[in-house]
């Protein structure tokens, strides 16, 4: 085996792959990446029993092969290598001893064989669509906060993904929360670059991404790309780029995330989202929040909001801001973590809060298709 690759971009493939290393299990050959050269391609594989990543390098190929290298070890030496190019060779008495060669740094490390990695469970894709990078990134972003963090609520500890009568719906909740955002499928426009436009969905169904998968996607998606998603009833594949991300999907049942959302509200307020986060920045700082039972405090009469928090432990602080109510004056408090989390991932100017009373659920709305619902905290 003997290829010649660009360090930056060799490095660029392993930080890709990286977070795909298995730390704990027990199988010490996930502790390593798959190399394999063929073609003008190298290809590099990591795997974690939950989560596999392969990326494709360009790279001169003089003789293919495949081996196993200590993932951690080898991230180290070429992200301490000079820029320029990389010789990466195998022994022809020892096809496990691996020597890199770049300028004038030389080093000898040991691989494995490769025949060791566990190979890709067999993949029959049965409905698949496509979606923008950038659409699904800020999708997932409005969205993952609010799953369950139970381990006991195997179905809450991921994010929904679901495809239905034409639009496409990706939520999560932990019980006490919901966000979701919603958006009609629409087919690309004609002329739109092919690159960039997402594939229309070949069927209809529902999955359950594992949370790891979600942030990894987050991390991982190039923005300016489409995503093209695999599906089997057990399994997704993503493709990215140059990249493959496959995983196994969550095997339960979503529960009727739909029901909790009221039909109808009496009041609204509109509320300037920057202002109203600074607000309850300062403002929480009054509450000691890793103690139960913390809430933030929202009194909302005529055209001002006032926010306010306190705790026997640091004392008191309350702030009023400007806001446009329709409706009833109401006294109400929340969770302030759950207040404050989708107001990070929001871009709008203002954001509408909806609410009947100060016992029922409340519905946040703000950026197209964002649904947020939220229970006030009671004996306030």
């Amino acid at each position: 085996m003997n290829f010649t690759v660009n360090t930056e971009r060799l490095l660029g493939g392993l930080r890709r792959v990286m977070s795909a290393v298995s730390s704990k299990s027990l199988n010490a050959m996930l502790n390593n990446i798959l190399v394999e050269a063929e073609g003008d391609k190298v290809f590099l594989t990591a795997y974690d029993l939950e989560l596999r990543i392969r990326t494709a390098i360009p790279a001169t190929v003089t003789q293919r092969g495949a081996i196993a290298v200590p993932a951690k070890k080898f991230n180290e030496i070429v992200g301490a290598l000079p820029m320029g190019d990389l010789v990466f060779e195998t022994g022809e008495e020892n096809a496990e001893e691996i020597r890199l060669v770049c300028q004038k740094a030389n080093y000898k490390i040991h691989g494995q064989n490769a025949d060791g990695f566990p190979a890709a469970d067999p993949f029959a894709e049965e409905w698949s669509f496509g979606i923008g990078g950038k659409e699904l990134v800020d999708c997932l972003c409005k969205t993952v906060y609010a799953k369950s963090t139970d381990e006991s609520r195997q179905a809450l500890n991921g994010v929904l993904v679901s495809i239905r009568g034409g639009m496409r719906t990706i939520a999560a909740s932990d019980g006490r929360r919901l966000a979701l955002v919603e958006h009609s499928l629409e087919p690309a426009a004609e002329g739109e670059n092919a690159e960039a436009a997402p594939a229309v969905p070949t069927s209809e169904g529902e999955f359950i991404l594992p949370s790891k998968v979600v942030l990894e996607l987050i991390r991982a998606v190039d923005q300016s790309k489409a995503v093209q998603i695999h599906l089997t009833h057990t399994m997704a594949l993503f493709e990215i780029g140059d990249t493959t991300l496959s995983s196994k999907l969550v095997d339960k049942a979503y529960p009727n995330y739909r029901s909790v959302i009221p039909v109808s509200f009496r009041n609204q307020v509109m509320i300037p989202r920057a202002l109203f986060a600074d607000v309850l920045r300062r403002v929480r700082m009054m509450i000691n929040e890793s103690e139960g039972g913390a809430s933030i405090a929202l009194s909302i009469s005529d055209n001002a909001m006032t926010i306010s928090a306190s705790s026997q432990e640091f004392g008191e602080a309350h702030e009023t801001i400007d806001v446009e109510l329709t409706g009833e004056p109401i006294n109400i408090a929340f969770n302030p973590q759950y207040l404050g989390d989708p107001l990070k991932t929001l871009a709008c100017d203002k954001f509408e809060l909806k609410f009947n009373d100060g016992v029922t659920p409340v519905e946040m709305t703000g950026d197209p298709g964002f649904i947020y619902i939220l229970m006030p905290m009671r004996g306030n």
